[in-house]
């Protein structure tokens, strides 16, 4: 890790992922920073089917992108499990990794490093990070969220909309925090965590490596490694 290598207005890049609400948003304020997306990548080797009532299940937004003809938000989308040899021909060496799932964010990561492509991190101009915060490589931070004093980001972790990390905060390897989080000072969110939208995490607080918080939760003891809390307080949701 180290400081993070943020996208400059210029810069070309692939984003990895095209699920509209990750990628294509990403795409719509990094594009609006002058961040070139040069394409989109789905790492699979069959071009993903999806129709508009699928995409449209359950949302009654009168906007929503999905891929269509080899494309994706009138950029090409790249379908290939070797995706790196496909973009070093194109000639792109910075990628964005965006897809939600933890462990295989991570996966496609490792891919990128050992193509050596440069990961690259993406921030929303509304974002606050106060000093001495350290930030790794292929971290997307959106709208509105918080990085505080001291603060520490690991590689591929993903803090959404109006999420707050504050003081001293450390955020493990591929972890994630969905939309309004709040994370009191001195805690910490192990390797390929979820905190779901709204929950709430009390100072000192460890949550262990690939855990998950759920919705609206108040964390106010340390949760194990591998397992899920709901409610207030939280509990342990049995299996």
């Amino acid at each position: 890790m180290g400081n993070s290598l943020f996208a400059e207005p210029g810069l070309r890049i692939a984003i990895v992922g095209w699920e509209e609400g990750s990628a294509g948003q990403i795409h719509g304020w990094a594009s609006e920073q002058g961040i070139a997306v040069h394409c989109f990548v789905h790492p699979d080797n069959a071009e993903p089917l999806v129709t508009f009532d699928e995409a449209m299940r359950d949302r009654d937004c009168s906007q929503f992108a999905f891929p269509h003809a080899g494309r994706f938000k009138d950029a090409a989308l790249i379908c290939a499990a070797d995706w790196p040899s496909a973009l070093a021909k194109l000639g792109v060496e910075n990628v964005l990794v965006t897809i939600s799932d933890n462990q295989r964010r991570l996966a496609e990561m490792e891919k990128a490093r050992q193509a050596k492509l440069r990961l690259i991190s993406v921030k929303h101009p509304s974002v606050t990070i106060l000093p001495d915060a350290i930030i790794g490589s292929n971290v997307i931070l959106h709208a509105r969220c918080m990085v505080g004093y001291r603060a520490q980001i690991d590689d591929g972790v993903i803090v959404n909309t109006g999420a707050q990390v504050d003081h001293h905060n450390v955020l493990r390897t591929g972890c994630r925090l969905d939309p309004g989080v709040i994370l009191s000072g001195n805690v910490t969110i192990g390797k390929c965590a979820t905190v779901h939208a709204g929950a709430v995490v009390k100072h000192r607080i460890k949550v262990g490596e690939r855990s998950i918080v759920g919705a609206g939760a108040v964390v106010i003891r340390d949760v194990a490694p591998a397992t899920t809390v709901v409610g207030v307080p939280a509990r342990v949701l049995e299996k």
